[in-house]
């Protein structure tokens, strides 16, 4: 099948078949136990206010620190490495989703294979044009083993039972972001993706682009162009259906992130800047890709970092109390870095672009990984070794949070308090206790003090808290509180608030 011009394109994505066959060829290894569908995320029954410990979360402290989780790579790691001849640049930028409808995890991504367009463009470091740009679809049962269905949309004459969803003629077309749209009314804009395009005929379509579709096989673009740079990222908060696009541009020669959102996934506000270098980062410091997600009733991100003097790329934990302005951690910790040299991700570990997916008692962040440094197209990489698919754990909740050395205390911004029942989320081998603080400067509320908080000990998620003469916080319904945790060499992470 000749590659399609970009008019055929435009014309061909609302054309498509609704049939499509999904011969499932499985790439090694026995089938594993199907498991349940997922319900809509949500928070626990009853939950009326989550609090997250984390720093931004956070107002007076006594020998307490923040405390973050490292992800934890398994041993299964790579998961899908490139074996066909489409694939030509490896498993690159994409999106693992896990269907709130059918349970199957559904992987998004991008890859190219060898085909000159007449000339070629310099993006970054590399020369661009020299392949045809495509978007490809995995699935699987339990999001480790993975199939690649035979769909023959695209290419079927020169890649007989190729996994091919998505071709544009272009330059560059890069970093896929998908999500499944559990709010939209309409189905055939269950799925919506935007994809960085390079255009060198038509320069209004260079940007990123947005697609929608009724099942994440065939897609329609949508006609909006976002200004960005490559490497950008599309969100969707699940509580409110709201759309963010964290886009990529430069402030001087740093690559830095942008931010915009959209209440219909049509009509978008301008770009804001939401990370450019600071006083404590340097001329070689970039920040390359960001996603998003939310824990504990707060809205977290994982953000990007490349450095030009080593040319490798590390994930830092950021945050966000509304979703428009971010912050990174104070200790800037590198919670997901490259591995040793020679491993699968020696090169970078660079964020996926969708949530972690909850599995049990385990978040699962599925991440591009690539075994060459950035500057690899230029300097030449290992071809036997090219990027893949990979995934880092972290334990439910209990991402970050602060901790407590020797006797210590913190206590969160204040919040209007809802009533009902309080549990906390931490670890402690001693006692912790919880006191009811009034905003500023009015120390505690009466009957919820320190002392009046019957102390717990141990290893919980979910662990009551009650005081002497009050079971729960009904008595400060409508009043702002704030929640102050005290006890020896303590991890507290979150709370929460029911009825």
């Amino acid at each position: 099948m000749p590659h399609p011009t970009r008019r055929a394109f435009l014309r061909h994505t609302s054309r498509l078949a609704a049939a499509l066959p999904l011969a499932h060829a499985a790439l090694g290894g026995a089938e594993r136990p199907t498991l349940p569908p997922p319900a809509v995320p949500s928070p626990p029954n009853g939950t009326l206010r989550e609090i997250l410990f984390s720093p931004g979360n956070i107002t007076e402290r006594k020998n307490c620190y923040d405390r973050l989780e490292p992800l934890k790579k398994p041993a299964q790691n790579p998961l899908l490495t490139a074996q066909m001849p489409w694939e030509k640049s490896g498993i690159c930028w994409g999106s693992v989703l896990r269907s709130a409808v059918d349970g199957k995890f559904k992987f998004f991504y991008s890859t190219d294979f060898p085909g000159a367009q007449e000339g070629a463009v310099t993006v970054d470091n590399s020369m661009q044009g020299k392949n045809h740009c495509v978007v490809c679809y995995a699935e699987s049962d339990d999001g480790l083993v993975w199939r690649r269905p035979a769909l023959d949309l695209f290419f079927k004459d020169q890649f007989p039972g190729n996994n091919i969803v998505l071709t544009w003629a272009a330059y560059y077309n890069d970093s896929p972001s998908v999500i499944e749209d559990m709010h939209e009314r309409d189905p055939l804009r269950r799925y919506k993706l935007m994809m960085f395009h390079l255009d060198t005929k038509n320069r209004d379509l260079t940007g990123c682009c947005l697609f929608v579709s009724p099942d994440g096989l065939r897609w329609t673009f949508t006609g909006t162009v976002l200004p960005a740079q490559d490497a950008s990222c599309l969100w969707q908060d699940r509580r409110t259906g709201r759309y963010y696009a964290f886009l990529k541009d430069r402030l001087g020669n740093n690559r830095s992130r942008m931010l915009a959102h959209s209440d219909d996934f049509t009509t978008w506000s301008e770009p804001q800047w939401i990370f450019t270098p600071d006083h404590g980062d340097h001329d070689g410091t970039n920040f390359y890709n960001q996603s998003a997600f939310t824990l504990s009733g707060r809205t977290l991100g994982f953000l990007n970092l490349y450095d030009l003097t080593t040319q490798t790329t590390w994930v830092e934990l950021v945050e966000s109390g509304d979703n428009h302005t971010w912050r990174r951690m104070p200790s800037r910790a590198r919670v997901l870095q490259p591995g040793a040299p020679g491993s699968y991700d020696n090169g970078g570990a660079y964020v996926g672009l969708a949530e972690p997916i909850l599995v049990g008692d385990d978040y699962r962040y599925y991440y591009y990984a690539s075994a060459d440094r950035h500057d690899a197209a230029d300097t030449g990489g290992n071809p036997a070794q090219r990027p893949s698919l990979a995934y880092a754990t972290f334990r439910r909740d209990r991402l970050v949070g602060q901790q407590t050395e020797h006797d210590g205390a913190f206590a969160t911004l204040p919040f209007v308090c809802p009533g009902g029942r309080l549990f906390l989320n931490f670890v402690c081998t001693g006692e912790v206790t919880v006191s009811i603080k009034r905003p500023g400067y009015g120390g505690d509320y009466e009957t919820f003090t320190n002392a009046d908080c019957v102390p717990v000990t141990g290893d919980h998620l979910r662990r009551e808290i009650v005081w002497k003469t009050q079971l729960t916080l009904d008595a400060l319904k409508g009043k702002y509180i704030r929640l102050k945790i005290s006890g020896r060499n303590v991890v507290a992470y979150s709370a929460a608030i029911e009825i």
